[in-house]
């Protein structure tokens, strides 16, 4: 089943989230800095943990995403984030991948570790040929994530994001299968 199988590589891991996840969550989500370059909803709320939880199962069930908690390797109990394959298209062989990290979790390499380990296990387990990764123009740190990942700059799509502060530029990074390894996971 999709989502259903924790991967690891190096001291980060990604597995299935947990009920036990809700408070952690809404804990993680109040760092206005989530929702600033995400779509998750600010004020953050139980109720928001809960809705996000049945989503992800929902889009499970439906083989649309592919959703994961952050985790270090070592506790699989410590949410440091949030990462997911989203809006796969299995006849174009298509998804894009999404992420956040909680405040305490940061400059550890845990998001660009994420990153690699989702997208070696699209392409390589799933069939995936391209993954798409999306970053405000405000937002270097994801974008310096996406580069350390292997992923390419492709292009910036003006005023393509309707965020908390208005309307963002984005940058359109892409993973293909023949760019060989997603970097390493160690």
């Amino acid at each position: 089943m999709l989502g259903a199988e924790p991967l690891v590589g190096g001291p980060t891991a990604l597995r299935p989230w947990r009920e036990a996840d809700v408070t952690a969550l809404v804990e993680a989500c109040q760092d206005p800095e989530i929702p600033r370059w995400t779509r998750v909803p600010s004020p953050y709320g139980e109720s928001d943990a809960r809705a996000y939880m049945l989503q992800r199962y929902d889009a499970i069930a439906t083989a649309t995403a592919a959703p994961y908690a952050i985790v270090s390797a070592a506790d699989d109990t410590r949410l440091l984030g949030s990462i997911a394959l989203m809006d796969l298209n299995w006849e174009q062989r298509r998804g894009e991948v999404g992420y956040w990290l909680a405040r305490d979790a940061r400059g550890a390499g845990h998001a660009t570790r994420a990153v690699q380990i989702i997208c070696r296990w699209g392409l390589e387990q799933l069939g995936l040929e391209r993954i798409t990764l999306m970053a405000s123009t405000g937002n270097p740190a994801s974008q310096r994530v996406a580069e350390r990942a292997g992923f390419r700059r492709e292009a910036v799509l003006r005023s393509s994001y309707r965020g908390r502060d208005g309307q963002q530029d984005m940058v359109a990074f892409g993973l293909l299968v023949t760019d060989g390894s997603s970097g390493s996971t160690t």
